[in-house]
Formats: structure tokens, C-alpha cells, sequence
């Protein structure tokens, strides 16, 4: 018996199609009747866009630094990547240069639409994500109220469903890329005897380790006895300073547009972005390649390991 084919017809590639721009150009859908609406929306749109690459890129660097038998090939391979992070970083730091142009009594005319209901950028689920791959983990965040009162939330209650809610948990456990690092320079400089500093639970915070801490003196001492170690010291700091600035950015921008006023979350708006900005330099995401900075400008004098937060480690 002959087996008849049928042949669909081919569907031709276009650009638009490529691309998705027929869903992407219609995903604008303004509430309300001012020109500058657009703006607001499509800006947060894109910081979405950005950072799901963001977390893809941090992502695959991790993978190359954390799988077996790691060597320079894939040091450099997530070298590559945190530069194309870092390259996202300052395109959404200018992105706020845009946000700036719109003034307060343009934004009025919208913002208790924006606002409805408590909706925020402080819900941003993406974010939240591309913090925890960056290295800063938590699951509760305490802010003030206007009314000075403190309040805490649980950030996986932004969650819209549970797949929302899985992808928190899952990036919340799994290693940030300072813990990608540390786990190949543990292996790339085995003398200094680095543990893992989260001791196996990467949801925990990450605190100073005084092994990671002269690993990291070494390398910056001996930049070409480990040059792909320095570079990605480095390509690190570029990260955390990118990410200080676009908080500060943040905050200008803010600032600027509804001056004092709480934030559309129930924020008190500038005071919980300052504080927030401000925290990165009180405890940073990367502390020890801080601080080997002070201790190399110490000299002739002692670096004070103890004053500086460090020692007890468990495994020391």
C-alpha cells in the first residue's frame, strides 16, 4: 500500500517573525491618556528584557567555572560572559538617563495608575533573580514605611505562580557566580586550602573568608603567576561597581522625578533607595577583592585581619 506525504508549507523567515515583533510592538498597552506613559513602560520593559540576558550570561559563566575539571579554557569562556554582563550593566545605568526626561507633572498624570494596587518595581521577580546569580542572597528584606515604621517581606510573594515562585527558589540555592569563582580558585590554587564559604548552602549570606582572602592577596600580588584569576577579580569588581552605580542611578533618577515622596510599593521612596545604595559599601557582594585593596595600600603597616571582619572560619 503506498504511504501518501503530506507537505505543509514552508513558512518564510522574516525579521518581524524572526523576532516576535508583531507580540513584542503590542506588548505597550497604555491605561491611561498621556504621551509620556510610553515611556515609563517600555523603559521597564527593556530593564526586563536586559536583564533576562543578564541572568542567561551569569548563568553559563557559572556553569563554566563550577563543572568538572574547570581549567583556563573555561575561565576564559566566563571571562567573555561577565563582559557581556558588564556591558548589559552600563546600558541599563544610561537607560535612567531617558527616565530622567520625564518631569514630575508629566509622571502625575499616570503614576496612581502605575501605582494601583501596590504594583512596583520592587516586584520584579527577573531582579530578584539577577541579584541572587550577581551573589546577594535572602529571602526577607526589611524597609521603612513613611510612617517610620519597619516593615518585612517576603520577596518570593511577589511571585505571580508558582513557576515564578520555583524560579526564586531554584536561583536563591544555586551558586552565584562569586561562588563559581571561588570554586575554581580553590582548585586553581589548592596551598591556600579555600573551603566553601557558604558551607554547602548557597541561599545563605556570604560572609569574609580569611582563606579567600589571602588567595585573593596572592593573585593580585602575582598577577602573572594566575593573570586569568586577576582578570576575573577584576571583571568581578567591574560588576559590583556597574551595580553601585546603576543603584545610584536609581536613586537620581527617583530623586528627581517625585522628589521625597514614598515609592508606589509603600516605599519611603529616597530614603530606602539610599539605604540600599549605600549598603553595597558597607557590605559589599565581594568582599575580600575589597578589601585586598586596603591591605596592599596598608603597607608598610599590618593589615588588621580581625578589624577587618575576618578569622574563625570554620576549617581555618
Amino acid at each position: 500500500m503506498q504511504r501518501l506525504e503530506v507537505k505543509l508549507p514552508k513558512v518564510k523567515n522574516t525579521y518581524a517573525g524572526y523576532l516576535g515583533l508583531q507580540q513584542l510592538l503590542s506588548a505597550q498597552q497604555l491605561q491611561t491618556g498621556s504621551d509620556d506613559e510610553l515611556l515609563f513602560i517600555i523603559i521597564h520593559q527593556q530593564h526586563e528584557l536586559w536583564f533576562k540576558l543578564a541572568i542567561h550570561e551569569l548563568g553559563c559563566a557559572i556553569a563554566s567555572l563550577m563543572k568538572k575539571g574547570a581549567h583556563e579554557a573555561d575561565c576564559i569562556i566566563a571571562f567573555k560572559r561577565l563582559s557581556r554582563v558588564g556591558a548589559i550593566q552600563h546600558i541599563l545605568i544610561s537607560s535612567w538617563d531617558v527616565m530622567a526626561t520625564l518631569t514630575p507633572d508629566e509622571f502625575f498624570l499616570f503614576r496612581e495608575t502605575v501605582g494601583r494596587d501596590g504594583a512596583s518595581g520592587f516586584q520584579s521577580v527577573q531582579y530578584r533573580i539577577l541579584e541572587y546569580k550577581l551573589g546577594l542572597k535572602y529571602r526577607f528584606l526589611a524597609f521603612q514605611l513613611p510612617d517610620g515604621k519597619t516593615q518585612t517581606v517576603d520577596v518570593f510573594d511577589n511571585a505571580q505562580d508558582d513557576d515564578e515562585k520555583g524560579r526564586l527558589r531554584d536561583a536563591l540555592a544555586a551558586p552565584a557566580i562569586y561562588d563559581a569563582v571561588i570554586s575554581y580558585m580553590a582548585r586553581a590554587l589548592p596551598k591556600f586550602g579555600i573551603a566553601n564559604p557558604r558551607a554547602g548552602d548557597y541561599s545563605r549570606k556570604y560572609r569574609k573568608n580569611t582563606a579567600v582572602f589571602k588567595a585573593w592577596s596572592y593573585v593580585y600580588r602575582n598577577r602573572t603567576s594566575a593573570p586569568e584569576l586577576y582578570q576575573l577579580g577584576e571583571k568581578l569588581i567591574d560588576l559590583e561597581d556597574a551595580f553601585r552605580k546603576w543603584r545610584f542611578a536609581h536613586l537620581a533618577t527617583v530623586s528627581r522625578v517625585i522628589g521625597g515622596n514614598p515609592g508606589t510599593g509603600g516605599s519611603s521612596g529616597i530614603k530606602y533607595l539610599r539605604a540600599a545604595a549605600s549598603r553595597l559599601f558597607e557590605d559589599p557582594i565581594y568582599p575580600e577583592l575589597w578589601d585586598v585593596r586596603s591591605e596592599m595600600f596598608s603597607r608598610p603597616l599590618q593589615f588588621d585581619l580581625a578589624a577587618a571582619g575576618y578569622g574563625g572560619e570554620a576549617g581555618e
